[in-house]
């Protein structure tokens, strides 16, 4: 376990999702420039972009050892890392719902509700594509959504982060979506070839 935990830097991981909050929190009401597919967008928000980082550390972190190797391990690699990401999200949260209930306006809400939405979105996107592949794909979605989320000063229903914080839409979508990743996380294993050849000679 506390191999596991330090090839994963837990506490880095921690650390940065904990700012990523609390900068989410204190500026996530600017606004970024970003073209719109249909000639006008509403306000994409920085919360929208920053709560992406966490994942995308989630994802680097566990493509660090070759799902060969970890395949072979004794314990469920994968189930440990699906609640590694699962912690995470329950930290955002309990931070983001502290600042709601002290004063903060909806922006809170946006800021947890889209690190729990991206940090599913990795869990579910890292076996279909692998850890390192993945990373680059969850840092588009904002940048797609941002783009082509629009209809015209509203978001897409299906375009999550770019929802207010308010919306009880975007938060069951995303919980629905948590559920499902929850689910993948801890029943899907590496299809490596490799993986299977190695557990072949133990």
């Amino acid at each position: 376990m506390i191999w596991w935990l330090k090839s994963r830097s837990g506490a880095a991981l921690f650390g940065v999702t904990l700012l990523t909050a609390l900068t989410g929190i204190g500026l996530g009401r600017i606004a970024l420039p970003v073209p719109s597919l249909t000639g006008s967008g509403g306000d994409f928000f920085l919360g929208a972009l920053v709560t992406v980082v966490p994942a995308v550390l989630w994802l680097n972190a566990t493509g660090r050892v070759a799902p060969a190797v970890e395949a072979t391990a004794l314990r469920p690699v994968h189930r440990l890392d699906t609640a590694l990401a699962a912690a995470l999200a329950a930290t955002v949260l309990t931070i983001t719902a502290i600042a709601h209930a002290l004063g903060s306006d909806d922006v809170a809400l946006m800021v947890g509700r889209n690190t729990v939405f991206y940090l599913a979105a990795a869990v579910t996107i890292s076996p279909l594509f692998g850890p390192r592949v993945a990373a680059p794909l969850l840092a588009a979605i904002p940048l797609v959504l941002g783009v082509a989320g629009w209809r015209g000063r509203s978001p897409q229903p299906w375009a999550v982060i770019l929802h207010p914080g308010a919306s009880s839409r975007a938060l069951a979508a995303t919980l629905a979506m948590a559920a499902v990743a929850g689910i993948i996380g801890v029943t899907v294993r590496t299809k490596d070839p490799r993986a299977r050849a190695l557990t072949r000679q133990r």
